[in-house]
């Protein structure tokens, strides 16, 4: 059985190198941002339902989504923020669940930026990696 770990952090703060490392060590790495930008790009699934809830300006001309316009209403109207999320984050944590299925590795790291806040994720892992560092240094780094 592969044993599942969250791995989470700030901005900047290092998550990246962090599941690099797991990874050089033999775990299976599952990235949300990854499957996030999947699912917002040219014929991803999470773009249907984006365009029909926010309008084709969202898309970009690739089909992709338009992030800056799409971060900036965001940002600005909490209500779209959480549409979005309601829309994305389901599909996020069912190619968790598939991509998890797959593993073969004794481990498997989740890498979540908002694991705690974005719900649904702490059921999925036994543990919690946080990453974390100065705050000069992720605003460096970002």
């Amino acid at each position: 059985m592969t044993f599942r770990v969250g791995l989470t952090g700030g901005i900047g703060s290092g998550k990246s190198a962090a599941a690099a490392h797991f990874a050089q060590l033999g775990a299976d790495v599952i990235d949300t941002d990854a499957i996030a930008h999947a699912l917002t790009a040219p014929g991803g699934a999470g773009m249907p339902p984006i365009v029909a809830r926010f309008g084709p300006a969202m898309a970009a001309a690739d089909g992709s989504l338009d992030r800056s316009q799409m971060r900036e209403l965001a940002f600005s109207d909490p209500e779209a923020r959480h549409a979005l999320e309601g829309i994305l984050h389901p599909m996020i944590r069912t190619e968790v669940d598939r991509q998890i299925a797959g593993c073969r590795a004794l481990y498997v790291v989740v890498v979540v930026p908002l694991l705690v806040e974005s719900g649904g994720y702490r059921d999925r892992v036994e543990r919690v990696v946080v990453v974390d560092c100065l705050p000069e240094t992720q605003i460096a780094r970002v």
